[in-house]
């Protein structure tokens, strides 16, 4: 036998002992365990609620359903018969597109049984409750997957963040409007919103999907990935400043780096060496983005190519001060 004699196994009951407390202890029975049985996957439901929620990456990425990683499905049967799936949907529909037997798969499925009086209601809330129970107790959850968790159960802020992604036409896997662009970075996206506005955010996704449609734009046009938020961000700070935001006015400057937003943008590579967003990251990786697009346009001012609009040369370009006022102060200078 080449496996060693003594490992690393520590005994569960050893580590129960040294956790530091003694709580209060009820007698428990085995036949309450939720046996495990075999359902096709034809006979499984999603509310609403929660086909809304699904993770196309997670699916995606997924490439086979893996026996070795299934863990049953927690159901609940409803009073019509129908079966709920309140976890482990993801699992169900990798088991669909990635086998054979498809809907016919059948699936290992954990099955709690509404009473028969049970309303609708009472069912959902039954069905959030343990949703909830479920996620509070998952550690490493990412901020995405708890805010599809928090959704489902009805949390406020949750919601209410939802209606933001919604009113600013984006989502994020495909949480928010799933028929609107699909952005990639959420806390990026929600800075984006409380800094510069729905309004700005849509002139900005107006911008980039022009560019990606545009001929004449070909490196804006290769990439069918996710906006990155942190480009998006940068995008919208430009249209905070064209639409009043600091101290930049409606005069010439505005009609110059308005001019270099439609006539040269379309120059600069968006990402990869030599972009808009290389070496721009972190938490101020819109700044930096909308100070490179600025200093940009500042170098066509000093050589005449972006002029006043009746021809004539600007004397000043767009300075510190100006873009301070409109929160895009230079982050090495900060203290």
């Amino acid at each position: 036998m080449n496996y060693p004699l003594e490992d690393k196994l520590v005994p569960l009951t050893e580590l129960a002992a040294n956790v530091g407390f003694t709580p209060k202890k009820e007698i428990f029975k085995e036949k309450d365990y939720i046996e495990i049985e075999l359902i096709d996957a034809n006979l499984l439901y999603s509310d609403t609620d929660f086909q809304r929620l699904i993770n196309q990456g997670m699916i995606r990425k997924a490439k086979k359903f893996d026996v070795n990683l299934v863990r049953p499905l927690y159901v609940f049967e409803r009073p019509n018969g129908r079966y709920s799936v309140a976890d482990g949907q993801h699992e169900g529909i990798i088991g669909i597109l990635y086998t054979l037997q498809g809907e016919q798969l059948k699936l290992p499925c954990q099955v709690r049984r509404h009473p028969k009086n049970y309303s609708l209601e009472e069912c959902l809330a039954d069905e959030a409750h343990f949703f909830k129970l479920l996620n509070f107790r998952r550690r490493n959850v990412g901020k995405v997957d708890k805010l599809r968790a928090d959704i489902a159960i009805g949390d406020d802020l949750a919601l209410e963040t939802e209606e933001k992604l919604k009113d600013m036409g984006v989502n994020i896997d495909l949480i928010g409007d799933p028929t609107g662009v699909a952005v990639h970075g959420y806390d990026k996206i929600m800075e984006a919103h409380s800094k510069y506005g729905t309004s700005n955010i849509h002139h900005a996704i107006k911008k980039i999907q022009e560019l990606k449609s545009d001929a004449y734009a070909p490196k804006w046009n290769d990439d069918d990935k996710p906006i990155n938020a942190g480009l998006l961000g940068g995008i919208a700070a430009i249209y905070f400043m064209l639409t009043g935001g600091g101290d930049l006015g409606y005069g010439d400057k505005n009609y110059a780096l308005k001019y270099y937003m439609d006539r040269f943008l379309k120059k600069v590579r968006p990402t990869g060496k030599k972009s808009l967003m290389d070496g721009a990251g972190g938490v101020k990786q819109d700044v930096l983005i909308a100070r490179r697009i600025i200093d940009k346009c500042n170098a066509l001012i000093e050589v005449d190519t972006i002029t006043k609009k009746d021809g004539n040369p600007l004397s000043q370009t767009i300075g510190e001060e100006t873009m301070k006022s409109a929160g895009l102060e230079d982050p090495s200078k900060i203290d």
